[in-house]
This record gives structure tokens, C-alpha cells and sequence, in this order.
């Protein structure tokens, strides 16, 4: 009879570690196993296209600055130098911007009009130009790396510091002059706010008469800049 009770004891302790092992491996009121696979969902449920966002519309601002140079019959009489600029623009569309800047640049001038640069004619630079434009810009409505091209017009005052000595080739004087811009950019989207604009452009100058030279000027004449800028939308 005990061995029998030890027997019976023994199979009750077993079944009751098989009851509590079975109920922790189901979630309470489920009865189904706690690694069961999650329904589907419905055939019918639409599917979720990802969110593109839109280019930043309103009002920029960018500052930064390069290089600019001239070409054709002026390129050896003024060296190529440093440009810079600032712009307060306004993106009506995702394709469409209008921007009003500042830019201006210094550069030495060549004494013997020679393709090799003799060295300043005075302290500091010898040609100093300021300018002010309007731009139109055509950009592709995407949302981080946005191409665009641009056009206007533009206006310079060129402040000649030092003259070249007599004998040299090229007289120069200070002008105004105004001048056609045409070039081509990208736009990079930092952040929402935040964007980094890069850009090349050909300036066709209206007339060179702030450099007479012995030749007749034409539209090979003009100017040259690459400008990298920063900013933000507002």
C-alpha cells in the first residue's frame, strides 16, 4: 500500500510540472503558443506608397564664394581671382525661383598683357569690381539633389587701383557696364532648412571699356566664376 501511495504521488508530481510547463509555453486566455505567426493581413488592404517630400518653397538666402576669371582677349591681361556673393531668393514653385544678389571679385592685372602674370602693380589687388543682378531659375523639382539653370542680367562697377605703365597693351579705367549671366548649378538639400548651392556661370559683357584694347571686343570677351554657397529657407 505505501509503495503503491509513492507510486501515485510520483505521477501526480509529473503531471503537475507537465500542466505548468504547458500553461507558461501558452499566453493567459489564448491557448495558443506564444511564437505563433501573426495573422496576415487582408488581400484588400491598400498598400502604403512611401512619403516624397516636396522641394523647400518660400524665401532662401545663400552667401559663399569662388573664383572668376576672363576670357578671350582679356584673359592674359587679368589674372584670374577670388569672387563672392550673397543672394536673397524666393522659390514660388518647385520649378521656379527669382533672386536678387550681390557679387563682386578682385583681380591683379597682367603689366605686359603675357599669358605669365609679372607680379601686382601695387599693393593689394589692382582691379576691384561690385555688381548686382537678378536671376531667374529653372530647377528640377526633386527633393535632395535639385539641378537648375539660370539667366538675367546684371550690372558692374569696375574700380581700377593701379594702371598698367605705359607700353603695356591694355589701358584700364573705371566703368560701368552691365552684362548677361548664363550658367548652371546644383542645390543640395542639407536638411529641411539647410542647403548647399553650387554653380557655374559665363557672364557676356555689354562692352569692355573698362579695359581699351587694340582689338575689337566681341561676345568671347566676357567672364568666367564658379561660386559654392550656403544657406537656409525661411
Amino acid at each position: 500500500m505505501k509503495a503503491f501511495m509513492r507510486i501515485a504521488g510520483c505521477v501526480a508530481a509529473v503531471w503537475g510540472c507537465a500542466v505548468g510547463a504547458q500553461e507558461d509555453y501558452r499566453p493567459a486566455g489564448t491557448g495558443q503558443p506564444t511564437d505563433a505567426v501573426a495573422p496576415a493581413a487582408p488581400a484588400d488592404e491598400p498598400r502604403r506608397e512611401p512619403r516624397v517630400e516636396e522641394p523647400s518653397l518660400g524665401l532662401y538666402v545663400l552667401i559663399g564664394g569662388g573664383v572668376e576669371g576672363y576670357a578671350g582677349q582679356l584673359s592674359p591681361r587679368v589674372d584670374t581671382g577670388f569672387t563672392y556673393g550673397a543672394s536673397v531668393g524666393y522659390r514660388a514653385m518647385p520649378f521656379l525661383a527669382l533672386e536678387l544678389g550681390y557679387n563682386g571679385s578682385i583681380n591683379n592685372l597682367d603689366a605686359n598683357g603675357s599669358l605669365v602674370a609679372k607680379g601686382d602693380l601695387g599693393s593689394g589687388p589692382d582691379l576691384v569690381r561690385n555688381g548686382g543682378q537678378l536671376l531667374v531659375l529653372g530647377m528640377a523639382p526633386l527633393e535632395r539633389v535639385q539641378p537648375f539653370v539660370l539667366t538675367g542680367i546684371g550690372f558692374d562697377r569696375y574700380t581700377v587701383r593701379h594702371d598698367a605703365p605705359p607700353g603695356g597693351k591694355t589701358h584700364f579705367r573705371d566703368d560701368t557696364a552691365g552684362y548677361i549671366p548664363v550658367g548652371l548649378g546644383l542645390r543640395v538639400q542639407i536638411t529641411r532648412r539647410l542647403a548647399a548651392d553650387a554653380r557655374v556661370a559665363y557672364h557676356f559683357l555689354f562692352d569692355q571699356d573698362f579695359a581699351s584694347t587694340s582689338a575689337t571686343p566681341n561676345a568671347l570677351d566676357g567672364r568666367y566664376m564658379g561660386l559654392l554657397q550656403f544657406g537656409g529657407t525661411y
